[in-house]
């Protein structure tokens, strides 16, 4: 058995605002920095030994706020491609917006959930090869997946996890998994 402590990237000026993200490389904000560091006694509790992190910035730099060990980038938790949504805010969306965090609608160009949920499934099954605990920084939409796939909690039950925040799961080699713990803050 494997934990896996997926962590949400801390605030950046698009989280403040409430501007969807997805793919659109953003780095932290002061109040991002400083949470992230403020998270890091509730991860070095679980003692990582190795650091996976999405190639975005923001989850770059939260990974490095996190931890002094080596980074190891995968783009297979990177966040998911949300089309011609990214930069926009829910009120601009409107109706749809709320349909999307069910689980419901793919926003236009965006990446549907059967090919995140793929994506997550390789990554996390590589991860859990690694010596663990394994430390995962990554996003929102990236632990609604994993969520999704490994604990069948799916989007329309589960609230968005906090920036940043700790979700962590014992995965077992056959990929059965369980929830340990879910949208710690500090």
């Amino acid at each position: 058995m494997t934990a896996l402590l997926l962590v949400r990237h801390g605030s950046t000026p698009w989280t403040a605002e409430r501007r969807l993200q997805g793919r659109t490389d953003i780095d932290l904000n002061e109040k991002g920095r400083a949470d992230a560091l403020a998270l890091r006694a509730a991860i070095d509790a679980w003692a990582p030994a190795t650091v996976v992190t999405s190639p975005l910035l923001r989850a770059r730099s939260t990974a490095a706020a996190l931890s002094d060990l080596e980074q190891v980038v995968d783009e297979r938790w990177a966040e998911a491609t949300l089309g011609e949504w990214e930069g926009r805010l829910p009120a601009e969306i409107g109706p749809d917006y709320a349909k999307w965090r069910a689980g419901r609608l793919v926003p236009p160009g965006g990446e549907p959930s059967p090919v995140l949920r793929a994506r997550v499934e390789g990554a996390v099954n590589d991860a859990a090869r690694r010596p663990g605990p394994v430390l995962v920084v990554t996003h929102g939409g990236t632990i609604r997946a994993v969520l999704a796939r490994y604990v069948g909690l799916t989007a329309d039950v589960i609230e968005p996890v906090a920036a940043p925040s700790l979700t962590a799961i014992d995965v077992q080699p056959e990929g059965a998994a369980r929830l340990v713990t879910f949208n710690v803050a500090r």
